[in-house]
Formats: C-alpha cells, sequence, structure tokens
C-alpha cells in the first residue's frame, strides 16, 4: 500500500502509455494481478483527490479583517460583566478600565497574560455589543409576590425637570415584600434617588406605620451625601406625613408629591424600584426582623456598590415630531452617582473629598461577593419557610 501512495501522485499525471507501464512495474514488484493493481489506483486516485480538494478548502483566507479579540478576552469582558452585575454593553464599556483594575487587585486574572487584559480594555463598544450578546443570559426573575395631608402638600407633575438643574432634588417611594398578599405585618423598602446624580439610598422596615417609616427615613437619610432640597414622594399618606413634619418650617427644604396613579411622576424612583430593589431581593415575602435586618445589611453594600462602580444612562433630550409625539430619546454617556457629584458645581468640595476617601477604601469584588451571600442567606430563609409551611 505505501507503494501505492508513493506512485498515485506520478500516476495521475501520466500519459495513458506511461499509466500502463507504471501498472505493470507494479505487477512486477508486488506480484499481483494487472486488474487487481489497477483497482488500487483507482481506489487510491478518489482518496488523493477528496484530500487535495480539502486542503486547497482550508488553505483558502478567511474573508474580512483579521480576527483581534480572541475567546480569552471574551471571558475577561465576562468577568467584568458579571462583577458589574450583567448591565449592558452602553454602561459596562466606559467603567471597564475599573473593572478590569479591582479584578486583577483581588488576582482573578492571575492566570492571564497581562497583555490580554490591557488588550481587553480598549475594546470598541459595537464589538462590547457582539459579546455581551453572546453571554449566557441570567434570569433576573424571582418568585412574584404586588384627607388632610392632601390639602397640604401640593401637586407637581413634572419633577424630572430638575433632573439637570442641581443636586438636592429626591424622589421617594416604597416597595412593598408582601409576596402577593397584604395580609399582616411584612417587610417594605424606601427607596431615595436624587434625580441630578442618580445617587440611590435604600432601607427597610417592617411596616408602613409611622414609627416604621421613621425609622427608614433617619436610616436613609445617613447615606445620602449631600443635603435634600427638595422631597418628591407619591400620594402615600404615611410618607408624607413624615415628609411634611420635616420640612414643616424650614424654608429651605421643599415638598411636593405626583398625581394619583401616575407613575411617570416619579419615573426615576420608580425605575429604581424594579432595577435596584425587585432585581437584588426579589418578589418573596419578607415579615419578620431577621429578615429586615438582612434587607439593610444587602441595602448598606449595595448602596456603595451602585453609586460608587456601576454606571447608568440619564435622559438628554427627547426628540418629538409634528405631532408632539417622541420619536427619538437622547441619552447621555453612562456615569456613575459618584462620577457626576463629583462634576457637579453645586457640591461643596469637602463633600467630594469625603466622596474620594470613601472611594479609596472601597473593593468592588468584596463588596459583590458579599451582596451574593446575604442575598443567598435571604433566600434560604424562604426555602425553610417554604418548606415547613408544605409540611403542614
Amino acid at each position: 500500500m505505501e507503494l501505492t501512495k508513493r506512485l498515485i501522485e506520478k500516476y495521475l499525471k501520466s500519459s495513458k502509455k506511461e499509466k500502463s507501464e507504471i501498472i505493470s512495474k507494479y505487477c512486477e514488484l508486488t506480484k499481483v494481478k494487472r486488474a487487481t493493481a489497477v483497482k488500487r489506483f483507482e481506489r487510491y486516485k478518489k482518496r488523493y483527490l477528496f484530500q487535495e480538494r480539502d486542503t486547497q478548502k482550508n488553505s483558502k483566507k478567511r474573508r474580512g479583517p483579521k480576527k483581534k479579540y480572541e475567546s480569552i478576552h471574551e471571558v475577561i469582558l465576562w468577568k467584568c460583566w458579571g462583577l458589574s452585575g450583567c448591565i449592558c454593553a452602553e454602561k459596562l464599556h466606559p467603567m471597564l478600565e475599573v473593572y478590569i483594575e479591582e479584578l486583577k487587585k483581588n488576582n482573578r486574572f492571575s492566570l492571564y497574560e497581562l497583555s490580554k487584559t490591557e488588550e481587553a480594555k480598549k475594546v470598541s463598544l459595537g464589538t462590547l455589543k457582539r459579546m455581551v450578546s453572546r453571554f449566557p443570559k441570567v434570569s433576573t426573575k424571582k418568585h412574584k409576590g404586588n384627607a388632610f395631608i392632601y390639602q397640604k402638600v401640593p401637586i407637581s407633575a413634572n419633577f424630572g425637570r430638575y433632573a439637570f438643574e442641581e443636586v438636592g432634588y429626591v424622589e421617594v417611594d416604597f416597595v412593598e415584600h408582601n409576596g402577593g398578599s397584604s395580609a399582616g405585618p411584612f417587610a417594605v423598602t424606601a427607596v431615595y434617588t436624587d434625580l441630578y446624580s442618580q445617587w440611590i439610598s435604600r432601607a427597610a422596615g417592617l411596616g408602613k406605620n409611622q414609627r416604621s417609616v421613621e425609622k427608614m427615613d433617619l436610616l436613609a437619610h445617613t447615606k445620602l451625601p449631600v443635603d435634600v432640597l427638595h422631597y418628591h414622594p407619591d400620594n402615600d399618606k404615611t410618607i408624607l406625613k413624615v415628609l411634611f413634619e420635616k420640612v414643616k418650617g424650614n424654608n429651605k427644604v421643599n415638598l411636593s408629591r405626583s398625581r394619583p396613579y401616575k407613575k411617570n411622576d416619579n419615573a426615576h424612583v420608580e425605575q429604581k424600584n424594579g432595577d435596584k430593589v425587585r432585581k437584588l431581593v426579589g418578589y418573596f415575602r419578607y415579615e419578620s426582623e431577621e429578615e429586615v435586618s438582612l434587607l439593610n445589611e444587602i441595602y448598606s453594600k449595595a448602596d456603595l456598590l451602585d453609586n460608587f462602580f456601576i454606571p447608568n444612562f440619564k435622559l438628554k433630550n427627547k426628540v418629538k415630531n409634528d405631532k408632539g409625539k417622541t420619536v427619538k430619546k437622547e441619552y447621555e454617556k453612562p456615569k456613575t452617582p459618584y462620577q457626576r457629584l463629583l462634576e457637579s458645581n453645586t457640591v461643596s468640595e469637602k463633600t467630594k473629598s469625603q466622596l474620594k476617601k470613601t472611594y479609596e477604601t472601597l473593593n468592588m469584588v468584596k463588596l459583590r461577593e458579599e451582596i451574593n451571600i446575604l442575598v443567598d442567606k435571604l433566600y434560604n430563609i424562604q426555602l425553610t419557610k417554604s418548606k415547613s409551611s408544605s409540611k403542614t
């Protein structure tokens, strides 16, 4: 067979007479019949032509530009994406360098070449979008759970206009953790959002009675880096009463409320309810002091992570047609609340200095890990409760 392999190329390029001579010589050397020799050459002829055609296909150059990023780059960017909480590519792109440095500080890239991590920092937004679209998506769905003061507090339907004025204009809202049933006591999360910087402050309490709301309000204010100039909650009576007492007699602080059943009047904080509360702790029913304490531990770390490391969009302009219908929305470049506060002219240098010191003490990777541990602990309590209820 080795002889056949050696002679096949010469056999294919030869004339009819030369082929006959090659067959005769082959029969003389191998002591086989002429018909057998012809069959062998015909069989190897097909193999040879197939291999040659396959080699030609493989030798063809790949069309288009040379591939710049390898699978190792995708792994690096995937780790950054997971660290950020699986945000979109537009938010991830301006923070890539920060996230990669945070992961490097925690030895998460010790097995990778330094050049690869540096190259990953330079990936374009378009390429990053394509990569993120290929990343395995993590399901964010949890188990689904759902007038005197009105005369004193005026309605403001366009509170969002303060988003570009200065810091201190704060929207307030509650998120109920009742698991779908309003019977009995259950935990509530108060969400405070500064419009200019998108800074978020969360606090949990058991029930929406006045004492519980006052505790949540006090805790949320300890995490706000700037003084509040104007509160804007929805029409919940308890929070309105608490904030009304707070601003009464203070000419420097104002209070207004949104229109009933008009969630867009409180659009900024309503968006945070889903993105920063439901996505984090789900739709379970939380009804014990232990669970409320865990929620506050989660929020204390999540507020630091979201405010100092996670960028977000802010609406810049709406393009409308002749009929007044919005046809396009334009957004600012994604920035973290911390970055917006540093760029603000209305924030004092003392406050900026304190924020910088806080930022330097933070470790993003540890914050994310601590949050995941606390959330798992919170969910384990729910699993225990569901098992005990199923037994009874």
